[in-house]
Order: C-alpha cells, then structure tokens, then sequence
C-alpha cells in the first residue's frame, strides 16, 4: 500500500513540475517536386508563400521539358510532385501506375502565342500572313518532349502551315530555350506561352493562337508512387487549387 502512495506522489510530481503543455514536435518535410519549364516564372512565388503558410515543409524543385522529367521518374527519380506541361505525359505515367490517380489534377491553362523580339514590330499576325513573311528562324519546343512544341506543332498543322514553314524551324529542348533565343534576337520569332510574355519585357506578342488548332493547354499535378510524403504533396497540390494561388496565377498570365 505503502508503494503504491509512492507511485501516485512521484506521478503527480511529474505531471505537475511544469505549466507548459506538451506540444509535438513536427520534423520537417523535404518534397522533390519536378515541372515542366514553363512554370519557372511563377512556381517560385508559390512555393514561396505555401513554404511561409507551412514552415515544416520544404519544397526543393528541378525544372524540365515534361517528356524528360516523365521519363525520369519512369526510371525511378525520387520525386514527390509531377506537373507536366500537358496530359500526354501524366497519362503515360498513370498508365504505368507511377502516379497516384486520386491526386492528379489540373490547377492551370496557359495561351500559345506566337512572339518576337521586342521592338522588331514585325507585320504579322496570323498563320497566312506568317508564310508570306520574311521570316527564316522560327523556334519551337522540341515536338517530342516539349509540350509547348508539340502545341506549336499541332496548330501550324491544322493551319496548313507546317510543311511550308518547316525549313524555318529551328528547335529548343523547351520552353526557356525558346523564351531566351526570341530574347536575344537570334531568331525572328517562336511559339512560348502568353505567361511568357508577361514575364518577359524582351518578347513581343505578333498574334495568339486558335485554340481550336491544338489539344487544351492544361498543367495537371499528381503525387507520385514514389513518394513517402503522401500528407504533404497533396497539401501542395490543395494550396495550387487556392484562392490565393489563383490570384499570382492570374498576375503570371495564366487562367484556372
């Protein structure tokens, strides 16, 4: 009897030695999120503001033209997030289950448009009027692996331009290869996203493209298989999908 008065004093002297109440500590969380290049002007804000709202998570991330990034996680890449710049490459991962499908969604839509140099103020302003031009450099994303190529591609195709302009193209890995050749005035003009030419004051917009001539200009997100931070990739992918995040979209020209 004598033990257990014992037991009792030394547990309330335990519990009752401090006034704090006991808080769980939360380790911190790194996710790998790999995305198409085409979300280099924006992603960083983003990532910034989820990163104040959450201090425990940090959120590392490797841009790429989709195709490349999509085969790498194919090979086994240790990535968490997944944001292709069009559906083709979320589907071949889907399809190979390395993707979870609950959390795939698409967050974004962005414009093809076809932009120059600033300053050049070249006459053009339209398919036809573009295989009348002068122009002999034009530079698109790689069709293959670059969705803001395979877009370009698509619409000179349905606007019968394809074949008479094709000895003028020239061809970058992705969409920031594009953005910098146009910048530098290497090239008379290229197909980027209307985003970019928000973001940069070295590109002109000549005319936006038909949307009818092209597959949507959709971003979807997913968590991948191999990811071990499940909770945390998909706060990520609710934070894109925000009124707040709607907002630095919106001044980044994209539309949701």
């Amino acid at each position: 009897m004598k033990y257990l008065v014992f037991v009792l004093i030394g547990l309330v002297s335990l519990t009752g030695c401090s006034n704090e109440p006991f808080v769980k500590s939360t380790e911190e969380t790194h996710l790998l999120l790999a995305t198409t290049s085409s979300m280099s002007g924006v992603l960083p804000e983003l990532v910034e503001v989820f990163e104040e709202e959450n201090p425990y998570i940090n959120i590392n991330v490797d841009y790429g033209p989709s195709g490349e990034l999509a085969q790498q996680i194919q090979q086994g890449a240790p990535v968490d997030l997944f944001i292709s710049g069009n559906q083709e490459w979320m589907d071949m991962l889907a399809d190979q289950s390395m993707i979870t499908q609950d959390s795939r969604t698409n967050f974004a839509t962005n414009q093809l448009v076809l932009a120059e140099t600033a300053g050049e103020d070249s006459d053009v302003s339209s398919f036809e009027e573009l295989r009348q031009s002068s122009f002999d450099k034009i530079i698109l994303g790689q069709p293959e692996t670059s969705p803001v190529g395979t877009y370009a591609k698509q619409a000179l195709q349905a606007a019968d331009a394809w074949d008479g302009l094709s000895h003028s193209f020239f061809y970058a890995k992705d969409v920031s290869q594009v953005v910098t050749f146009i910048e530098s005035g290497k090239v008379d003009a290229g197909f980027v996203y209307y985003s970019d030419i928000i973001e940069s004051d070295r590109l002109e917009m000549l005319f936006p493209v038909d949307s009818e001539l092209h597959d949507p200009i959709e971003f979807p997100v997913a968590v991948t298989t191999y990811s071990t931070n499940h909770a945390d990739s998909e706060k990520f992918i609710d934070f894109l999908q925000s009124e707040t995040a709607k907002e630095i979209f919106d001044e980044h020209g994209f539309n949701r």
